[in-house]
């Protein structure tokens, strides 16, 4: 009578599930399709069917294999653990699975375990780079021993020379070990393989850029050079291939040559026209290198596709800013806001440019918005305050200054710096409080005597301009001066210190060098002239600059009557008719 063979099940399970078998041990893929030529003779046959033991021992790793699958997925790893060890028992190669199997005692932290089987696959198959590397994994991050992490590193480097991963390891265990010497003649001998794998060079460049940035260091030409030449290599292994140009680019990019990031992003897009990020990154880079038109009119084209794209929103806004279109910049900003409303730091943009802008009401509804959302940020009261004094509404600005002394005092004191005693001092005068305007402008020119020449000025200028305190008013402005001799507001401040001290041809002096260096022309200059003439009995000059200043300031209706009451005064004068009209 027939017997069934022991083995028989192992064949079945062989047969039956061939395909997904070679799959796993393509090395025994063979064996088990001979399962697949069994002839209907061959099953009737009385002679028993026996496997060789290495055949037997092959198929029950399969059925073990097929056994763990199904309890990993039905009752979870941990069931799924001795099946898999049973496995490496028959099969100590299959590196794939040790890998698994050791990271799985990682996880129930059995290091001991992990690096058995680990040892155990890397001498069953040690032409195979993986467990070499895991081992060395486990050595320097669990144990903190680099100096066996190491050894494996090499190990897998001499088994798997054109990947990048045992590189990577290596100059992490140089890192670990203070021997960080050793990274620069590792990666110039990986520089001179010749793999064709784009991941290769581009993991090389990766890991010196990773290293400039780590030092904090200016790099050196060299290590650019160096860096450029891994990137063009990657490029030239990878002509056809969008994601690994696109990454070439970004490392272009990084290193300062914006025109090879452009071109790798233009020959990206050419590939792959739907790739991901692609025309922002290439608009990004024309921004980079000045090419603002077309840079806002691919920008324009991914909003009019997906007008969600926070990205494009942003990049347009700082092309817009660039160009001092403020308008059109804030525009942007507050669609992106629209995108993005958790971040405080688009609400803090949006301020600054709205005051920027000459709009202290937009910068006032959100710094207020702001302070809602954000009660916790105190420099959004701060802003409120600044939009508070710029749009007029001088009490509850001081209100405002105040309420973050006191706050920003407990939680945020770095907030409490000379810019914002200078800015709060500005709204005190504005108030006209202006002996604690003054005594908050010295606050802030304490703080920082180096950065104070706006602060001396503003109080300068203060007192000049109700006449008080002038010898001091001079010394501050002197002040300024020292710190910006070539600011023409400051020279202004000057010239109106002599002029209230009785010194007009000095002040006239002052004031028109004071118009000269003002690159936009500025009314109070202009009228500061005229006053300054007029002392010195230059009506008809006088006449032209008040007109100058009126002309920019028609708003300004004392300038009108002081014109109006002059020329008056000229037209009884005909001796004075003949002088010119126009300022020198």
């Amino acid at each position: 009578m027939w017997r069934e063979p022991a083995s028989w099940h192992r064949i079945w399970i062989l047969a039956s599930c061939a395909g997904i078998l070679a799959a796993i041990f393509p090395n025994h893929a063979s064996r088990a399709a001979q399962a697949d030529h069994i002839t209907p003779q061959e099953f009737s046959s009385p002679t028993p069917l026996e496997l060789s033991p290495r055949a037997d021992k092959t198929a029950e790793a399969h059925a073990r294999y097929l056994q763990a699958i199904f309890e990993e997925e039905n009752e979870g790893p941990d069931k799924a653990l001795e099946s898999k060890r049973r496995v490496l028992f028959l099969e100590p190669g299959f590196h794939q699975l040790a890998v698994d199997v050791a990271q799985h005692y990682l996880r129930r932290n059995e290091t001991p375990e992990a690096i058995s089987v680990l040892k155990d696959a890397i001498k069953s198959a040690p032409d195979q780079a993986t467990p070499a590397l895991a081992l060395a994994s486990i050595y320097l991050r669990h144990l903190q021993k680099p100096v066996f992490a190491e050894k494996y590193a090499l190990q897998a480097l001499e088994s798997a020379p054109d990947s990048i991963t045992p590189y990577e390891l290596l100059c992490e265990v140089y890192r670990a070990n203070g021997q960080t010497r050793k990274i620069d003649p590792l990666l110039d001998k990986a520089a001179k393989r010749n793999t064709p794998d784009h991941d290769f060079w581009l993991g090389l460049a990766d890991i010196r850029l990773r290293d400039i940035t780590r030092s904090h260091r200016r790099p050196s030409e060299n290590a650019i050079q160096k860096i450029t030449a891994l990137v063009d290599r990657g490029a030239e292994v990878a002509s056809d291939n969008p994601e690994a140009l696109t990454r070439a680019a970004d490392y272009h990019l990084a290193c300062g040559y914006a025109d090879r990031a452009t071109a790798l992003y233009r020959r990206a897009l050419a590939l792959n026209p739907n790739l991901e990020g692609i025309r922002e990154k290439l608009a990004n880079c024309l921004i980079h290198t000045g090419d603002n038109t077309e840079a806002a009119q691919l920008l324009d084209e991914i909003i009019a596709v997906n007008p969600l794209n926070l990205i494009a929103y942003d990049q347009l806004a700082r092309i817009h800013l660039q160009a001092d279109d403020l308008p059109r910049a804030l525009d942007n900003m507050r669609q992106a806001l629209l995108l993005a409303p958790i971040d405080p730091r688009r609400y803090e943009d949006l301020i600054r440019v709205s005051l920027r802008a000459g709009d202290p009401h937009i910068a006032l509804r959100f710094a207020d918005e702001a302070e809602k959302k954000f009660p916790y940020l105190t420099g959004f009261t701060l802003f409120r305050a600044i939009a508070l004094s710029h749009s007029g509404q001088h009490a509850q600005a001081l209100m405002a200054f105040e309420r973050t002394l006191v706050e920003a005092s407990n939680t945020n004191p770095e907030l409490i710096d000379s810019g914002f005693y200078m800015s709060y001092g500005a709204a005190a005068e504005q108030a006209g409080h202006f002996v604690k305007a003054a005594e908050l402008l010295k606050k802030s020119i304490a703080l920082d005597p180096e950065n104070s020449a706006d602060a001396c000025n503003y109080l300068g200028y203060m007192w000049a301009d109700r006449g008080e305190n002038l010898p001091e008013a001079e010394q501050f402005i002197l002040r300024a001066l020292e710190l910006n001799p070539h600011n023409g507001a400051y020279i202004d401040s000057l010239g109106w210190v002599y002029y209230h001290q009785g010194r007009y041809t000095e002040a006239l002096a002052e004031l028109l060098r004071a118009a000269e260096l003002l690159t936009t022309p500025d009314p109070v200059v202009y009228e500061h002239i005229g006053d300054a003439c007029s002392k010195l009995g230059q009506t008809a000059e006088a006449i032209a600059y008040w007109q100058k200043a009126s002309q920019l300031a028609p708003e300004n209706t004392l300038l009108t009557e002081k014109i109006d009451r002059h020329a008056a005064r000229l037209a009884r004068q005909p001796s004075q008719a003949t002088r010119p009209s126009n300022p020198p």
